[in-house]
């Protein structure tokens, strides 16, 4: 399906932020510079529906990313056709989807910003979850950096909202294939680069 072009999608963007701001007026965004021209994983921590649109509107891209999203979500009619316009993909978290990786692979290589929740699915604060090795592989096996990205957990109407984007890294592995032990760990370290960003905010 094609996407709205690069124009289209700025306009809505705007158009979308201005609704998120009448819901919290108060928005922090810290980091910004830190988005890399060109290809990048973006890696955020996931609580709410929203993160997403958070994500982009506060990154200001100036074209359409492509977002990895559970396949649930793509399969309702509407809803899927929409989010596809948007350079939305899905991706079956209950097996290894060869065709997101792909499609993933495919986004990066053609110089996409990749945006990747690597907890696989909507948290509330104080919750913990194992996150999935999708980014790592994807960073290892295309040697492309991770921006992690700390959006806030507590999303009360008309609650201050941060958005805070880290220093993206390339992570380093023994051999561009690495074992699962590596993803494991990279795994682990990226959600806790997350996270961290959060602290104290």
């Amino acid at each position: 399906m094609k996407m709205y072009s690069d124009r289209v999608f700025r306009i809505l963007r705007r158009l979308v932020y201005f609704f998120l701001r009448l819901l919290h007026p108060v928005v922090h965004v810290t980091g910004r510079e830190n988005i890399p021209d060109g290809a990048v994983i973006l890696a955020g921590n996931h609580s709410a529906i929203s993160d997403p649109l958070w994500i982009i509107c506060a990154a200001r891209f100036p074209e359409v990313p492509r977002t990895m999203a559970k396949k649930e979500l793509m399969d309702t009619p509407i809803l899927g056709k929409l989010l596809r316009k948007f350079g939305v993909f899905p991706v079956d978290r209950g097996t290894t989807d060869v065709a997101a990786i792909k499609t993933a692979m495919k986004a990066i290589k053609d110089g996409h910003k990749l945006l990747i929740f690597p907890e696989g699915t909507r948290l509330r604060k104080g919750k913990q979850s194992e996150p999935h090795n999708g980014v790592m592989l994807l960073a290892t096996r295309t040697q492309t950096q991770v921006l992690p990205i700390f959006v806030s957990t507590k999303k009360s109407l008309f609650k201050k909202i941060h958005v805070v984007f880290g220093a993206p890294y390339l992570p380093q592995t023994a051999d561009r294939r690495a074992t699962e032990q590596e993803l494991n760990d990279l795994s682990e370290d990226l959600l806790e680069k997350i996270y961290r960003l959060g602290e104290g905010l």
